[in-house]
């Protein structure tokens, strides 16, 4: 093949993803003394859900109260998840680093404390304390990637990992493609982290512009698939997450709206949260979607959040202390909306699903306390894998997931030369669309006939018969790869991006096919089954095996 620019690097440990998750990932592994290359298809400074900042950060800091302890915050997630993450993977990746961490982010300069002195703390999504920490965040992806390239982590942007090579049952190396200049990178590696962030993109949104999304449209399911793929087992993927958004301004905000007092109300000025769950706007997440949800299906929209009964300072704090941290045009929004909140409703909708980074979502790579996948030497931390997903929570699973990666590579060199034949079908898989010149449709239309599916028959109220009819019209898919015409390197990217939607896709319809109940609300409502039953609290794992095929396992929720 004529583009076969292949370049070979030589690290011990090898970071996916440079978000809050992986930059924390990446200058860990390097101060446990590991050559440690990061590696993101987008920039190293900012990248994934946090690229903008973030304003809020859930923290244990055991400051007195008794909420403030790891105990009760274990057994209120363990009730919020309904026993499906595992407790250990909850105290090992996040309550055991969250407190250093915290004082770690301020010792950079982070602002954590906004008015200087104290944190300012709330509460939200059935929490029994003021987990959530306010503050100004929008300088912390750039300072932790700095850290990161200051003690000599090697950064690989635009980037775009492919494939994992295994070598002997576990993580040899790693294929990648830099898709400026076309070449093809061979990472020898002797561990691999996995932190990609959350899946988007494979569901409409009501403004019909598929990256107008709730999180980071450029997160779709890299690190799922290349797991996946490997043979690594992925839990509960049928459970897609859903968020309510200030109409056309798809952007996170509700949390800071509800944790400061705001009320959702319906077109008739009703408070409606109460009616679908007894903790009204503190309810978890899906409770709230699932408000918004029937309330407009049965007539009562539009749905408005309601600031007017914030005082005047903390309606100001929300909206010039809070809010702007990482949604730097909403205020913008508003004065251009002619929207005064302290006398106006504020319109809101229902996102398009998608899998999300988010406290109390339950799907991912499944993975063991120490963040360890059930392939040897592949590890995974953040809004892939199947741990707490919050920013604190993925840059702590980081941490981890480094700690025991860089153990792990200890005990391996890298291997002297890769297998050539699984190095010949990645370059086959990489490089073919470049090389065929009679592609007949684009990656814009794969994808959009992707979200035309999920969002007809795998959306809310799945039934056995949709599910059926969604795997199979997905797995036709499969066949029009091949047609899918490249011109240059950014579509060859976004070529292989519909690669991950595809199988991402896949494993949510094979998830909820098989999970006959109804469970999280609108996450997994089957109208045939549309129960929540005690025998399926458990897990549904996927692995592939080596043919091709998808076993499907169950495992018992955890009980505290």
């Amino acid at each position: 093949m004529s583009y076969c620019d292949v370049k070979t690097v030589e690290t011990d440990v090898i970071i996916v993803g440079s978000g809050s998750a992986g930059c924390m990932a990446a200058l860990t592994a390097r101060r446990q003394d590991c050559r440690t290359a990061l590696v993101d298809k987008g920039g190293i400074y900012r990248s994934g859900c946090g690229a903008a900042g973030e304003d809020h950060f859930v923290a244990v800091l055991e400051e007195g109260e008794e909420w403030d302890t790891p105990e009760v915050f274990q057994k209120w997630y363990n009730t919020l998840t309904h026993g499906l993450c595992n407790p250990k993977v909850v105290e090992n990746g996040f309550l055991k680093h969250i407190k250093w961490l915290t004082g770690y982010l301020e010792d950079l300069g982070v602002k954590m404390r906004l008015d200087g002195k104290e944190y300012i703390r709330t509460s939200s999504y059935s929490a029994p304390g003021r987990y959530w920490i306010n503050f100004d965040g929008v300088d912390l992806p750039t300072k932790i990637a700095a850290e990161s390239e200051k003690i000599g982590v090697d950064f690989f942007p635009k980037t775009a990992v492919t494939d994992l090579i295994i070598e002997d049952g576990r993580v040899a190396g790693v294929a990648a493609l830099e898709f400026r200049t076309k070449t093809i990178y061979l990472f020898k590696c002797k561990a691999a982290v996995l932190c990609t962030g959350n899946v988007t993109r494979m569901y409409d949104n009501l403004s019909g512009i598929p990256y107008n999304t709730w999180n980071s449209p450029y997160n779709n399911g890299l690190g799922q698939r290349v797991a996946f793929m490997a043979g690594a087992k992925l839990a509960n993927m049928e459970f897609i997450g859903f968020n309510v958004t200030i109409k056309n301004f798809g952007c996170p905000g509700l949390a800071g709206f509800t944790g400061m007092g705001a009320h959702l109300v319906n077109a008739a000025g009703e408070r409606i949260a109460f009616k679908y769950h007894p903790l009204g706007e503190k309810a978890p997440r899906w409770a709230i979607c699932k408000a918004v949800h029937t309330e407009t299906q049965e007539g009562r929209g539009p749905i408005y959040i309601d600031a007017r009964p914030l005082s005047k300072d903390d309606l100001e704090f929300l909206l010039t202390n809070l809010l702007p941290v990482d949604k730097k045009s909403i205020n913008d929004f508003f004065e251009q909306k002619g929207l005064d909140l302290r006398k106006d409703l504020l319109e809101v909708e229902m996102t398009g699903g998608e899998i999300p980074p988010m406290s109390g979502h339950v799907g991912g790579i499944l993975v063991d306390e120490n963040m360890a996948s059930s392939v040897p030497g592949l590890y995974a931390a953040g809004g892939n894998a199947l741990a707490l997903t919050t920013l604190s929570g993925a840059m702590c699973a980081g941490i981890t997931a480094a700690q025991a990666a860089a153990e792990y590579a200890g005990d391996f060199g890298n291997v002297e030369r890769f297998d050539q034949n699984q190095i010949e079908k990645i370059k086959e898989r990489i490089y073919r669309p470049l090389e065929d010149k009679d592609g007949s449709i684009s990656y814009i239309e794969f994808e959009d006939k992707i979200r035309q599916i999920m969002s007809r028959y795998v959306r809310v109220g799945r039934t056995e018969a949709g599910l059926r009819t969604a795997m199979g019209l997905l797995g036709r898919l499969e066949e029009y790869i091949p047609k899918i015409k490249v011109e240059n390197g950014h579509e060859l990217m976004r070529f292989l991006e519909s690669q991950e939607l595809l199988t991402c896709s896949q494993m949510i319809a094979r998830g909820a096919s098989v999970r006959q109940e109804s469970r999280f609300g609108l996450s997994h409502y089957r109208t045939d089954f549309p129960e929540t039953k005690d025998e399926w609290r458990k897990f549904v794992i996927q692995r592939r095996l080596d043919d091709g095929d998808v076993e499907i396992s169950f495992q018992p929720a955890y009980q505290l």
